[in-house]
């Protein structure tokens, strides 16, 4: 996979599209500093997916974009895009079938990175995982850039490591543990999960446990309780059939009453319409006297009325006439009275109006006389606020120059102050004495030795650690071998007592009995038979009976009355005569037609059968049951011969583990004490050379302030100029002011005065023009008033003369005679006793009618409580009914029959027992307490969820388990291959360390044991030379080391590409020119692309690429191909 081009677009300063391509393996890039050399090898950087802006020499990522010029403007976007010629097919994975793969990066101002990969949007992980193994990425080996190659050197040891791992492929191992930790991590919380969710769950089985039982005994309780309510419903339903028939018997009684009750209503009825009857027409009499009566007696009041009206109408008449005329007088005083107001107020509004046109006049002369005087006023106003606008110019250009004056001399206090502060810093400064360091290096090269003896001896005891070790697994595994034959050996021999055990336990109680009351019973056949191993299984087959048979002394001294059914006892003569009764031929005779075989099959004629009794190979198990015991007990001998060898070698290996520990602790103190001295030879020469760096700080610091302050001096003096001249400029300004503002004064005094004067003639003017209208409306309202009273005047006059004319007309004729009045008088006392006589007999017919009214209420009465009686009794006969239907309703719902009710019935004594039996269950119920039904179910479905939470499990920890075998075995893998890599690089380094030298030695070693977490330390000695650390070397010996390391590792492990940034920036000619023979060398396998100064190296390359910066801050490129200039050349 070899580097073909790469585009940049707006990266850096390379603004404009740029192509730079690499025809050749060695490729230099030359040019003169600053004009973007190194920006080549910060955009190979930044495409593999360099994160940090640091180390692109930036504050943000941001900063990649070209951020303009003086002639060129920002640019929004970067974009660089490395192409591969990938013929040889090392790229990883799906794209090593890709003759060519670009690998493109784009970036925004919002900071917003794109990846692309053969066009294809695509991850930073995916271009990290296509440089996995091949020694390239942003940070890898293969990309050297300006001032790293020291740093390789003076690296931490775990920062070494990574070169190795890079060289070793071991970083895509790396990124699988890691893939592999984080599964690991996430399966262990998976599985705390599930243990919670398993003990919550095993909690919550226990309770629905209990919960299901309490359901359970609930159901049980529960249906027993409905029995029992069926039960006492069926009592309550023949008490209300009881209630309903003595209902229906109340409710006819009350109906009879009720007919009684209407026979009486109705007489009384009767007798109430002929009083009705005889009320009326006495009544109507009633009518006829009050008609007559009252008739008359309106019109006797009506006589009255009219005599009296007559004489009130005529005192009226009179009264208005007064009034009427005295109205007249008033009308005729106030028409006089508005008359004279209106004479005088058109006086007065004649002298008025004269003076108000007078005063008009003189307003419109100071009208004109008032703009005059204001336009002045506005023209010197304008030129005023000119002159003071510029005034206040000047002034804040003064307080501007002021300001700025005073923060230069401020400026000038601090420099001086720092240039104090900076002599005093200089005449602290001091170098570490040489004498301190060469008596440091004496004592590194004295500890160097005693490390070298003390790792000697340490790598001899742990050879002899591990081969201890190894005996002592093998013996183990012999342990761990005797103890698996001692275990199968005792479960053999317990397996076999369990078996005899079993064959001769009884496990009938009424058997167990009787053998116990039998003093003369000896034991089972089992126990007192013995045969050759080749009749064993013949008898069994022939007598599976007679195995479980009782063996007792004699036959006449048992007890056969109590001899259980199916027990069978036999004598020990018997049993001793059986051996010689078995007789082993290719088939047994038994009995006649019948026999057996030793396969355990019994026939006769016609039929065949296998015995599979339980004593089926008993014999032979008790047969070995002593060579059983015997195989015991040598398992034991032999174990414990082999723990005690196994314990001496333990305890050999201890010993070693000490001795071990205490010479690993002696080379790890050895090791510190050797570091610290290294690092405090490092620290020394860094103080040096920072002590160094800091004066020369400090001198250009010095300088830079001793030419500021000489600037500060100059631009003070031009203060001083500017601000002399500003103050010149102010004064001239306020010369011009003050004649001004007085002329302004006088003419805003004159304007006030005329301003004044002219609001008195405008108030005069408004109170005569107020005065004048005011005269007018007198004037018109006086007129109009007049008019009004003469019109009411001719109205009352009118009247007056109508009131005399009624008044003469009432006086000639009168309403009402006093005769009449008299008769009216005597016919109304006449019509009163008449009616006095019908009132009376109204009340005799009504007295006799109340008497009939008052029966009849009480026989209502009478008929109402009855009907209410009867009204209850339906309703109480209704309640039975609904409760009769619901209770067999009730019965219905329960489907209870009659005869189950009966039955349930005759088990209790009477109803007071039944309803006692159901209070006793429902205490028991609600002793239970709140019960969860659905608990039965609800514990089903839980132990199904356990079932699969354990399942989980067992599956997570089977995966467990698989990925902690794969971290072992990537950690083998890793171990193994990071331990070749560095056992080559060690070697390659050890031959390419001389060759740049020109000599001298140099070597790789590891800080600790552990190779999953060891750093890597170099040591190097140049050519006539025992120092005893990297420190010690110089700038350009720490080069030709790094390079060594560098060329080392590309060895081993060829990358694709090499970018070189100055690395031979601090080698003289004779170092350059063995650098540039190695690159040239190593240039068949690996493509070196460099950036130098130097010609020794320019002349080596085969392929020149300058970049320029003609326009400033925009590089461009100019390429030379040297071959063919060399040709070109030769040509001419």
């Amino acid at each position: 996979m070899r580097l073909k081009s790469i585009k940049l677009a707006g990266f850096k300063s390379f603004v404009d599209p740029t192509t730079v391509p690499f025809q050749s393996n060695m490729t230099a890039i030359v040019g003169p500093n600053g004009c973007g050399k190194s920006n080549v090898i910060d955009a190979v950087r930044w495409v593999m997916g360099e994160s940090s802006a640091k180390h692109l020499r930036g504050e943000s990522m941001t900063d990649v974009i070209f951020n303009g010029s003086v002639s060129r403007k920002p640019v929004s976007r970067a974009s660089i895009e490395l192409v591969f010629d990938n013929t040889e097919g090392r790229a990883a994975g799906e794209y090593a079938k890709f003759a060519e793969i670009a690998v493109k990066r784009e970036v925004t101002r919002d900071g917003q990175s794109k990846y692309f990969l053969n066009g294809s949007h695509c991850r930073r992980r995916d271009v990290t995982d296509l440089f996995l193994g091949t020694g390239l990425g942003p940070r890898s080996y293969a990309i050297i850039e300006q001032g790293m190659i020291a740093r390789i050197i003076e690296a931490k040891p775990e920062e070494l490591r990574t070169y190795v791992e890079e060289a070793a492929g071991v970083s895509k191992y790396k990124e699988r543990r890691r893939e592999t930790e984080s599964r690991i991590l996430r399966t262990r919380e998976n599985l705390d999960r599930l243990n919670d969710l398993s003990d919550e769950l095993g909690r919550q089985l226990d309770r629905l446990k209990r919960q299901a039982d309490a359901a359970e005994r609930y159901k049980t309780l529960k249906a027993q309780s409905r029995d029992l309510e069926s039960l006492v419903f069926w009592y309550q339903l023949q008490d209300y059939k009881e209630k309903q028939q003595q209902e229906r018997v109340a409710k006819e009684d009350c109906q009879k009453i009720m007919d009684q009750l209407a026979s009486a209503l109705s007489t009384n009825e009767r007798g109430r319409i002929d009083a009705q009857v005889a009320r009326e027409n006495a009544n109507q009499l009633l009518d006829a006297a009050n008609t007559a009566y009252y008739t008359h007696a309106a019109t006797l009041s009506r006589l009255e009325a009219n005599k009296e009206a007559y004489e009130q109408q005529v005192k009226q008449l009179t009264a208005n006439q007064e009034r009427i005329q005295n109205d007249i007088d008033t009308l005729k005083t106030l028409i006089a009275k508005d008359r004279d107001e209106g004479v005088d107020a058109s006086h007065k509004r004649a002298l008025l109006e004269p003076k108000l046109q007078t005063i008009e006049a003189d307003l419109t002369s100071l009208e004109a006389s008032i703009a005059t005087l204001e336009g002045q006023l506005n023209a010197q106003d304008s030129t005023r606020s000119q002159l003071a606008g510029e005034l206040g110019r000047v002034k804040s250009e003064i307080t501007r120059l002021e300001t700025e004056k005073q923060g230069l001399e401020r400026q000038q206090r601090l420099d001086r102050q720092r240039l104090e502060t900076i002599d005093q810093a200089v005449l602290q400064l001091a170098d570490t004495d040489p004498q301190v360091i060469a008596e440091l290096e004496a004592e590194y090269l004295v500890l160097t030795e005693r490390l070298a003896e003390q790792t000697a001896e340490h790598e001899r005891l742990k050879a002899s650690h591990e081969r201890s070790q190894a005996i002592v697994t093998e013996q183990e595994v012999s342990v761990r071998e005797h103890r698996g034959v001692l275990q199968s050996a005792d479960a053999e021999l317990q397996k076999a007592r369990r078996i005899i055990e079993a064959e001769s336990r009884i496990d009938d109680r009424e058997i167990s009995a009787w053998v116990s009351r039998q003093s003369h019973i000896l034991g089972r056949v089992l126990e007192y038979i013995e045969l050759p191993g080749e009749d064993r299984s013949a008898f069994e087959a022939a007598y599976p009976e007679v195995l479980s048979a009782f063996v007792c002394q004699d036959l006449e001294t048992l007890d056969v009355d109590g001899l259980p059914a199916g027990v069978r006892v036999v004598s020990l003569d018997y049993v001793n005569g059986l051996p010689q009764t078995v007789k082993k031929t290719s088939s047994h005779r038994v009995a006649d037609g019948e026999g057996y075989t030793d396969q355990g099959l019994r026939f006769g004629q016609g039929w065949v059968e296998r015995v599979a009794g339980r004593a089926t190979g008993i014999l032979e198990i008790q047969a070995r049951l002593p060579d059983l015991e015997h195989a015991q007990e040598q398992a034991k001998s032999r174990l414990a011969d082999v723990e005690v060898e196994f314990s001496r070698l333990q305890e050999l290996r201890n010993q070693a583990v000490i001795e071990l520990k205490s010479t690993s602790e002696s080379l790890a103190a050895l090791e510190k004490q050797s570091v610290q001295l290294s690092h405090r030879l490092a620290g020394l020469h860094a103080k040096n050379q920072e002590v160094e760096a800091s004066r020369l700080r400090l001198q250009r610091e010095k300088q830079s302030l001793i030419d500021a302050q000489s600037q500060i001096d100059q631009e003070r003096d031009d203060l001083n100029q500017q601000l002399d001249e500003t103050t010149r400029l102010r004064q001239s300004i306020q010369d011009q002011l003050t004649p001004m503002h007085q002329t302004l004064d006088a003419d805003k005094a004159s304007l006030g005065r005329l301003r004044d004067e002219r609001n008195q003639l405008m108030h005069l003017r408004s109170d005569l023009r107020v005065e004048v209208e005011r005269l007018s409306g007198i004037e018109s309202r006086s007129q109009t008033q007049v008019e009004r009273i003469e019109g009411q005047l001719a109205s009352l006059v009118n009247e007056l003369e109508s009131l005399t004319t009624h008044r003469h007309t009432l006086s000639d004729r009168p309403a009402v005679t006093d005769a009449d009045l008299k008769a009216a008088v005597s016919e109304s006392q006449r019509l009163e006793q008449a009616l006095q006589v019908a009132r009376q007999s109204l009340g005799e017919r009504e007295e006799c009618l109340r008497q009939l009214e008052t029966e009849r209420a009480g026989l209502e009465r009478d008929r109402e409580v009855q009907h209410q009686a009867l009204n209850e009794r339906r309703l109480k006969e209704q309640a039975i009914e609904i409760e009769l239907s619901r209770l067999q309703q009730e019965l219905n719902n329960r489907q209870a029959n009659e005869v189950h009710l009966i039955e349930i019935e005759q088990r209790f004594e009477g109803r007071e027992a039944a309803e006692s039996e159901l209070n006793r269950i429902d205490t028991r119920i609600e002793r239970l307490g709140p019960i969860n039904l659905v608990a039965l179910d609800e514990y089903q479905k839980e132990l199904e969820r356990k079932a699969e939470l354990d399942h989980q499990h067992a599956e997570l920890t089977e995966a467990l388990e698989t990925l902690e075998d794969a971290i072992r075995k990537i950690d083998r893998e890793t171990r193994a291959l990071f331990r070749n890599t560095f056992d080559a690089i060690n070697q390659s380094f050890g031959e390419i360390f001389p060759q740049l030298f020109g000599g001298g030695e140099a070597w790789l070693m590891l800080t600790d044991e552990d190779l999953l977490s060891t750093g890597v330390t170099i040591m190097a000695r140049p050519p006539g030379k025992r120092n005893s650390s990297i420190y010690l070397l110089s700038g350009g010996e720490k080069a030709l080391t790094a390079l060594s390391l560098v060329f080392a590792i590309f060895h081993l492990n060829p990358a694709p590409f090499c970018l070189l940034d100055e690395v031979d920036a601090p080698l003289d000619d004779a170092n350059v020119g063995r650098y540039a023979d190695a690159v040239a060398k190593m240039s068949n396998a690996v493509q070196f692309i460099y950036i130098t100064h130097n010609k020794i190296a320019m002349e080596r390359a085969e392929q020149l690429m300058g970049v320029t910066m003609s326009e400033p801050g925009v590089s461009r490129l100019v390429s030379v191909d040297i071959d063919r200039a060399v040709e070109l050349a030769t040509t001419e």
